[in-house]
């Protein structure tokens, strides 16, 4: 069941970045991440008292209780931040495989190092795989120049949930700074899923992830609260527009994250990473699609190259 959990998860993850990518154009970074996690928690208490799993809360130690919290508010209150940031300045097809590749090769790496793991030749192999693939994804083709962010994406009516998605946009290369924000990604999920796998203790999925989500919203908010008030107000004004992003949480965060925390109780961090890896190849004709973003040869062999890596990383 806990691979089934983690190809789960990956499908949601794909398709709330797709939503996530539309809504972060007209919704600041921390605004859209605190009000979806704030949609997940409203659900997670019926989901705990119909799971039965209630009673791990009562039973687990104030030391995992914390730790799985603080867990949540690494991954969630600045990993997944940073994200929906840069899916809005780099775009999905490039911030969504780097983020993943970096994030499950830090995973592995700090298995072995953190969590005493044992080494095995996929890991100089993988990162080989991981590098190459994130060059492709990332640097420009010879005399090909970047072309630049359009100031006002235009806008299209869609069939699903999430309207004004915006058409055919072309996304400036990563700068320093870009780079850096998918570094900061992958870091922040790393450090949060190493520390819930060490800290679960006997947590099931539902019970760890009933505290993990509230605790990363309750710090997105009393952030946005203080420093964003005008932002985190301006959603509330349009009915779609809360209804989308109540909507991603309810799909990213309540559904997938719960499938995701549940694969790694079930198989182990490392062990779920690898299929969390196939995300990216489910997020590419996503973007292409609902998005329109242009796929590029060096995109799709780059992110190939990322998910064949982070494959040899964790079976090899």
């Amino acid at each position: 069941m806990g691979e089934i959990a983690a190809l789960l998860a990956a499908m949601t993850w794909s398709a709330t970045s797709v939503a996530l990518t539309s809504l972060g154009a007209r919704t600041a970074p921390v605004v859209l991440s605190a009000l979806r996690l704030s949609a997940a928690t409203l659900v997670l208490p019926f989901i705990l008292l119909a799971s039965g799993q209630f009673g791990d809360l009562q039973d687990a130690s104030t030391r995992t209780l914390v730790e799985v919290m603080l867990s949540g508010v690494v991954g969630y209150g600045l990993g997944d931040t940073i994200y929906i940031f840069a899916l809005q300045r780099i775009g999905m097809q490039r911030t969504f495989p780097i983020t993943m590749a970096l994030f499950i090769s830090m995973t592995v790496v700090g298995g072995v190092v953190l969590l005493g793991e044992p080494f095995s030749w996929g890991l100089p192999v993988g990162t080989m795989l991981v590098g190459a693939g994130i060059y492709l994804v990332v640097i420009p083709a010879a005399g090909g120049a970047p072309q630049p962010l359009p100031a006002v994406p235009a806008a299209e009516a869609a069939a699903a949930v999430f309207a004004d998605l915006p058409s055919a946009r072309v996304f400036a290369r990563p700068t320093l700074s870009g780079y850096i924000l998918l570094l900061l990604v992958g870091f922040f999920w790393t450090i949060a899923t190493l520390w819930l796998a060490a800290a679960k203790g006997h947590l099931h999925a539902i019970a760890a992830g009933s505290i993990r989500t509230p605790a990363g919203a309750g710090a997105l908010l009393a952030f946005a609260f203080a420093t964003q008030r005008p932002q985190l107000a301006a959603p509330f004004r349009n009915r779609g527009h809360i209804a989308a992003i109540a909507a991603a949480g309810l799909l990213g965060t309540a559904f997938g994250s719960l499938l995701y925390v549940y694969s790694v109780t079930d198989l182990g961090a490392a062990r779920a990473a690898v299929f969390s890896s196939t995300s990216p190849l489910m997020a590419l004709p996503l973007s292409i699609i609902f998005l329109h973003e242009r796929m590029t040869r060096r995109i799709g062999v780059g992110t190939g190259l990322c998910v064949a890596g982070v494959v040899v990383l964790v079976v090899g």
